[in-house]
């Protein structure tokens, strides 16, 4: 087998295995989808009838699915306890009904929560969506995500790649990086300083770089950008096809994509900024309303089809050089599973990553203030897996039609890294140590690449070119307070995020940034966004970096 010289990673967001590939027709019958059997179903609603998964699933929801913490486990409806505990997958469909009807527990508590719960209330009294359970079950038809079954048929797909917390994205993705979430099952806005697989590789002499546009989730692991030479790592999304053809790809490259909502009303009127930039598939960047979503008409142009676009541009990067691809793997991954039905319950048996937070000093005081306002999380042990999510490792040195039905769980990222560049470290987490038994890159097997790999250049996007880094913030109609875009409530965090980089890079002097405005919003982020790449941009001159 050739060496392997360069890992990309690409993760999206927010799907379950089911939803995505659950109705594929893989030529090898130890795919565990959902036509190798009749009838795999949920509950309905409030002792209704039964609800089948079918393939009829619209690109489009009229309300987002809960994935909190307290919602998954819901979801998962786990009976048991200690050794006998197990998951059913039983509660998607209720889960799913209690949130278009409002009947989410409110996310305040303490002296401001019924202030504060009175708002979000109002806020989200729009997107209600009654008798809406049954679309939860409902999956992707293959012909809907035609990039990313070919890929699945034509490479190894993983049927139990489960997310590594029955959780939101932000510890899930931090579980990518650093092999554990520091003690979070939700979203908890602040700096990590967990060490990560980057830190890793650069101690053992490897490179690395982030390619990524807006305001990208691992940001929030500020010792990644702290120096000149780190933020010269940091690369505009669009740079990613040019840095391929040129052969210039480091030892491990991370993809996030772009999160910024499409800002319209929930019938796709555009109000604010560019409505076609996301490119992540996260549901909440895909709604229409409860009213507009049975006649919805998919014309294509939607944040789940941009997704797919992205994904054939990387595959199309790399199979366009063949010489780089013979060296590389790309693995695609989702970070959880947004709350989707998935047949297969998830292990209850994996150690815990550890104990103890690394939370900075000057962060402790956010984090009690987020643990005193917001509604608490059950208590969790983190030896309990989240649902599965689709995977696909690719590489012409995988045979068509794999499957790799071995457990694994985000972990295996920085395990498998570190078993091909940096061996004599050390695992980050002891779920680290865990997920190494089963390195993704085993799957490739063959002994001289392959000649027939699959062509997916007509789902490439209109265009692919090297960004063009300027100060100008996404177009369209002002935010005023007469007009205020719907934001997903998932972006509040990213645009909290982006305020808390401008300050930081502000605080060392960094002279692209303009002080940040005293309240977040989306073209706040998006300035962040510009400024964090000049700055880049301009480490990189001084740098001699590329």
């Amino acid at each position: 087998m050739s060496t392997i010289d360069h890992v990309v990673v690409l993760a999206l967001e927010n799907r379950s295995f089911d939803h995505m590939l659950g109705f594929l027709a893989h030529p090898d019958p130890a795919f565990d989808g959902l036509l190798t059997a009749e009838g795999y179903s949920n509950p309905g609603w409030n002792g209704g009838p039964a609800v089948v998964a079918s393939p009829i699933a619209k690109r489009v929801l009229p309300v987002g699915p809960d994935h909190s913490h307290n919602a998954v486990m819901e979801q998962l409806a786990v009976v048991g306890s200690g050794a006998g505990r197990k998951a059913t997958n039983t509660g998607f469909v209720a889960s799913y009904e209690r949130k278009g009807r409002g009947l989410v527990p409110p996310p305040y508590r303490g002296l401001l929560a019924p202030l504060l719960n009175l708002v979000a209330g109002r806020l989200g009294s729009s997107r209600m969506a009654a008798n809406r359970g049954p679309l939860v079950m409902q999956c992707q038809p293959p012909a809907q995500v035609p990039v990313l079954s070919e890929l699945a048929r034509e490479y190894a797909v993983c049927t139990r790649w489960f997310c590594s917390v029955p959780g939101e994205t932000w510890p899930n993705r931090n579980f990518l990086h650093a092999a554990t979430s520091d003690g979070a099952t939700d979203i908890e806005l602040r700096f990590y300083a967990n060490r990560t697989i980057f830190e890793v590789l650069e101690e053992a002499g490897c490179d690395w770089r982030i390619y990524h546009d807006d305001t990208p989730q691992v940001w929030a692991f500020p010792r990644l950008w702290d120096t000149p030479e780190r933020h010269a790592r940091w690369f505009p999304l669009a740079d990613f096809a040019r840095h391929v053809a040129e052969g210039s790809l480091p030892n491990y490259t991370f993809i996030e994509p772009n999160h910024r909502p499409p800002l319209h009303t929930l019938d796709h009127e555009p109000l604010v900024g560019v409505p076609d930039v996301s490119n992540n598939q996260h549901p909440e960047n895909n709604l229409v309303s409860d009213a507009a979503y049975d006649g919805f008409v998919d014309d294509g142009d939607t944040d789940f089809a941009r997704a797919e676009q992205l994904l054939a541009m990387v595959y199309e990067a790399l199979r366009g050089n063949p010489a780089l691809f013979e060296h590389t793997v790309l693995l695609v991954t989702y970070d959880e599973h947004g709350g989707l039905y998935d047949h297969v319950p998830p292990p209850c048996d994996v150690p815990a990553p550890g104990s103890g937070s690394t939370t900075p000093p000057e962060r402790r005081l956010l984090r009690l203030a987020h643990a005193l306002l917001r509604r608490s999380a059950a208590a969790f042990d983190f030896t309990m897996l989240g649902p599965r999510v689709p995977t696909v490792v690719i590489s012409p040195l995988v045979p068509a039609g794999t499957v790799d039905a071995r457990i694994h769980d985000h972990a295996t990222v920085p395990a498998t890294l570190r078993l091909l560049f940096a061996p004599d470290e050390v695992p980050l987490t002891a779920r680290d140590a865990w997920a190494q038994r089963h390195p993704f890159h085993t799957v490739m097997t063959l002994d001289r690449p392959r000649s027939d790999l699959p062509d997916l250049s007509g789902y490439l996007p209109p265009k692919v070119g090297s960004a063009d880094v300027s100060r100008e913030a996404p177009g369209g109609r002002p935010e005023t307070a007469r007009v205020k875009p719907w934001v997903p409530e998932y972006y509040d965090a990213f645009m909290q995020l982006g305020r808390d980089v401008s300050q930081r890079l502000a605080s060392v002097g960094e002279p692209e940034v303009v002080s940040p405005g005293p309240t977040p919003t989306v073209a706040s982020a998006a300035q962040v966004s510009t400024e964090f790449a000049l700055a880049a941009e301009r480490h990189r001159r001084q740098h001699g970096g590329e």
